[in-house]
C-alpha cells in the first residue's frame, strides 16, 4: 500500500473523529496500525509520531476522568506531521 493511500486513511480517520463518528479508542487504533506501515520517513519523523500518539491517549484519558479534553492541538500537530510525509 502507498503512503499516499495510509495518508488518506489517516485523514478520513481524523475527520469521522472531528465530526463525531469515530471516539478516541478508534481514532488511535486506526492511527497507530495504519502510521506504522509508512514507509520512508526518518527517525525523527517517527518519534514524533509516537508523541502524537501519547498526547491522543492522555486527551482520551481525560475524556475518560470527565475533565477537559480538548484534542485540536492535537490534532493539528497530526495534521502537520502528515502533511509532511512522503506520498
Amino acid at each position: 500500500m502507498s503512503n499516499a493511500s495510509l495518508k488518506e486513511r489517516i485523514s478520513s480517520a481524523i475527520s469521522k473523529f472531528e465530526n463525531g463518528k469515530l471516539n478516541y479508542t478508534s481514532l488511535i487504533g486506526s492511527i497507530d496500525s495504519t502510521g506504522l506501515a509508512i514507509e520512508s520517513i526518518p527517525y525523527e519523523m517517527v518519534v514524533e509520531f509516537r508523541n502524537i500518539l501519547l498526547r491522543l491517549a492522555i486527551e482520551q484519558s481525560y475524556e475518560e476522568e470527565d475533565c477537559v479534553s480538548n484534542p485540536k492541538e492535537i490534532l493539528f500537530q497530526l495534521k502537520e506531521w502528515l502533511s509532511r510525509v512522503p506520498d
